[in-house]
């Protein structure tokens, strides 16, 4: 068959890695979450750091945006050039689209969906939860209180949104923006899985 790729967004303790990882299995596809900054890396000949620094950050602001890249870039680009995040998102850009021409496979976040728009066999979901459900996987992920799990989370989704809303069209977590949208917490990790397989089975005719 045609090859296909499963763009994943998903909220910070949503399990949204975690699912995407199961779903790769039954699909016998790879997943490309921070493995895609890596060949982005690889194929500009730049350091893996400059893009991990920017990953999924805030966007378009004072903080989140130009003087931390500009920091991360210095070495790189001249700052007062127009070589900016927007730079990095493209080079980001080219390696999500190389790895959908070559290969069947899942995408976590990185605004893929909107990357890869035009693909003729993208699936674009995105994975949210309950907030106590969140919080309480970061709690046990990230070994931290309530409280800081909670700003954790907020801090995590905030960045997300923010990055993905400034290069996309689309918004980010919106149900329009998506083929579909789960919560994960009404049928758990593995009955998600189980819900998105049969999802994508029908949607791409796979028997």
């Amino acid at each position: 068959m045609e090859r296909f790729v499963i763009s994943i967004g998903r909220e910070i303790g949503s399990g949204g890695k975690e699912i995407a990882e199961k779903l790769a299995k039954r699909l016998n596809v790879s997943v490309y979450d921070k493995k895609l900054l890596e060949i982005a890396a690889q194929e500009s000949g730049l350091d893996a750091a400059t893009f991990e620094n920017v990953d999924e950050q805030e966007s378009g602001s004072f903080l989140g945006g130009m003087v931390a890249l500009r920091n991360v870039l210095a070495g790189y680009f001249n700052a007062d050039s127009c070589m900016n995040s927007d730079a990095l998102f493209g080079i980001q850009s080219e390696a999500i689209r190389t790895i959908a021409e070559r290969e069947s496979c899942i995408t976590i976040g990185r605004c893929s969906e909107y990357v890869l728009r035009d693909h003729p066999c993208m699936i674009s979901i995105f994975i949210t939860a309950d907030c106590n459900d969140r919080i309480q996987r970061i709690m046990q992920k990230e070994g931290l209180s309530e409280e800081k799990a909670r700003e954790f989370m907020e801090r995590g989704d905030r960045k997300r949104k923010s990055y993905h809303d400034y290069y996309a069209t689309t918004q980010w977590g919106v149900a329009h923006s998506y083929d579909l949208c789960v919560n994960s917490s009404r049928l758990g990790i593995d009955g998600t899985v189980d819900f998105i397989y049969q999802y994508i089975r029908s949607k791409l005719k796979i028997e």
